[in-house]
C-alpha cells in the first residue's frame, strides 16, 4: 500500500470566500481514492469546493489552494535554514516581493531599444523571435506576488496559479537532497548556502514574465539569450540587487552547467545578457572572469547542484501536458465546457483544478487501469455543478 499525504495544519487555514454566491463560503473535505483493487492511492487535502457558475480569477484560485499555500510556506522554511543572515534576509525580501525593481532602468522606450540593439549585435536577442517591444514584459498596475504565479509557460511545467511554488518547493527539497546525498556519500559539505539561494532564486521573475491575462492564461514568453526570457530577467534581478556573485553564478547554471567549453559558453552568455538588463559590469561584480569570456576559475559545485535541482521539468511538463488533455475532455463531457469555443471558461476551469490538487496528482492517477474514473470523481468534487 503506497499512500500520498498532504495535509495543512489548521493553524495555517486562510481561505478566502471565493463567490458570493457560495452559501457557506469555502467548503473543506478529504477524500481518499481507491485507484485500483491492489493498490490504494490515498491523497489527504483541505479543498475548497467551487460552483461551476462561480470559478474565481487565477490569483483567487492560488490564494484559496492549502497545496500551494504549504508549498509557499516550505519554501520560507527552507530559505531559513540559510546560515549567512544577510543573504537570507535577501532571499526572503526577494521571495516576499518578486518586483522587477531592475525595470527602473528602462523608464523611457529609448534605454529598452538602446539595451536591445546591444543584445542583438552581441547575438543574445534573435531579431526573428524577439523586438525591442517584446524583450520585457509591459510593467503590470498590479505586482504579481510569487504566490499565485504560475510554475511556466500554459503548456508546460506547473502552469497552474501557485504552480511556481509547488515548482520552487518540489526544487528546493531536491537541492537539499543533493547535499545531503554529497555528504553522506562523498564524505564533505558543499556550499549549502549558495545551493540553496541559488535554487531558490532560480525563477525569483516568473511573477512578473508569467503575468494571468483577462482569458485565464498566462503572458507568453519570449525567448532571450537562447532561453525563456524569465532565466535571463530572473538572473538581472538578482544582480540589481546584490546577491552575492557566487550565488548569481549558481542561479545561472540552472538551465545548463558548464560542463565544457559549450555549457560554459551558454551560461556566460546569460550572465552577459543580464548584466545589461542589470546595468551591471559582469567582472567588476564578480561573476565573469577578468577577460568577460569565462565563468570564474576553478568552478564552483554549487551550480552543477542548482541545474540538477531545477530538473523537476523533465516529469512535471509532460504530465501538465497529459492532464490538461484529460482535464479538456472531462469539462466538455461533464460541465459542456468546450476548450476550443470558450478558452476563458476552460482555463478558469483548469486553473482551479490544478492550483487544488496539482496536475502531477491528475498524472498520476490516470495511471491506473481505473484512473479516468478516478479523476473525473476527483473534479466532480473540487468543481460542483
Amino acid at each position: 500500500m503506497s499512500q500520498s499525504m498532504l495535509k495543512e495544519p489548521i493553524s495555517r487555514r486562510t481561505f478566502l470566500k471565493l463567490a458570493a454566491g457560495s452559501a457557506a463560503g469555502a467548503l473543506l473535505f478529504r477524500f481518499p481514492f481507491q485507484a485500483s483493487a491492489a493498490e490504494e492511492v490515498s491523497h489527504s487535502l483541505t479543498i475548497a469546493p467551487i460552483s461551476i457558475s462561480t470559478l474565481p480569477d487565477a490569483e483567487t484560485s492560488a490564494r484559496s489552494s492549502a497545496l500551494v499555500r504549504k508549498s509557499y510556506d516550505d519554501i520560507l522554511r527552507i530559505v531559513n535554514t540559510i546560515s549567512d543572515s544577510g543573504l537570507k534576509s535577501s532571499v526572503l525580501s526577494m521571495i516576499r516581493d518578486p518586483r522587477p525593481t531592475f525595470m527602473a532602468n528602462f523608464t523611457s522606450s529609448a534605454a529598452i531599444t538602446r539595451v536591445y540593439n546591444q543584445l542583438v549585435d552581441m547575438k543574445l536577442a534573435d531579431p526573428a523571435k524577439i523586438s525591442a517591444d517584446t524583450l520585457l514584459p509591459a510593467l503590470p498596475s498590479h505586482n504579481q506576488p510569487f504566490l499565485t504565479a504560475p510554475g511556466s509557460g500554459y503548456m508546460s511545467h506547473h502552469p497552474y496559479p501557485g504552480g511556481l511554488c509547488t515548482h520552487v518547493c518540489s526544487n528546493l527539497h531536491i537541492t537539499q537532497g543533493i547535499c545531503r546525498t554529497y555528504k553522506d556519500v562523498f564524505g564533505y559539505d558543499v556550499d549549502y548556502d549558495t545551493a540553496i539561494a541559488g535554487e531558490a532564486l532560480h525563477d525569483i521573475e516568473k511573477p512578473f514574465v508569467f503575468q494571468w491575462q483577462k482569458d485565464g492564461s498566462s503572458l507568453k514568453e519570449y525567448t532571450l539569450a537562447g532561453q525563456g526570457a524569465h532565466h535571463v530577467i530572473s538572473i538581472a534581478e538578482s544582480m540589481y540587487r546584490g546577491i552575492p556573485a557566487e550565488v548569481v553564478v549558481a542561479q545561472a547554471c540552472a538551465h545548463g552547467a558548464p560542463t565544457g567549453a559549450k555549457g560554459e559558453a551558454d551560461v556566460v552568455g546569460w550572465i552577459k545578457a543580464a548584466s545589461l538588463l542589470a546595468g551591471k559590469d559582469p567582472v567588476r561584480y564578480g561573476v565573469l572572469r577578468k577577460d568577460g569570456e569565462g565563468l570564474p576559475a576553478p568552478h564552483k559545485q554549487e551550480g552543477y547542484i542548482v541545474h540538477l535541482g531545477d530538473h523537476d521539468w523533465v516529469l512535471t511538463s509532460p504530465a501538465s501536458q497529459k492532464s490538461i488533455a484529460i482535464l479538456k475532455d472531462i469539462a466538455k463531457s461533464l460541465y459542456g465546457i468546450d476548450a476550443a469555443s470558450d478558452a476563458k471558461k476552460f482555463n478558469d476551469f483548469r486553473n482551479y483544478i490544478g492550483s487544488q490538487v496539482s496536475f502531477m496528482y491528475i498524472n498520476h492517477l490516470s495511471s491506473f487501469p481505473d484512473g479516468r474514473k478516478q479523476i473525473e470523481s476527483l473534479v466532480q468534487q473540487i468543481i460542483l455543478k
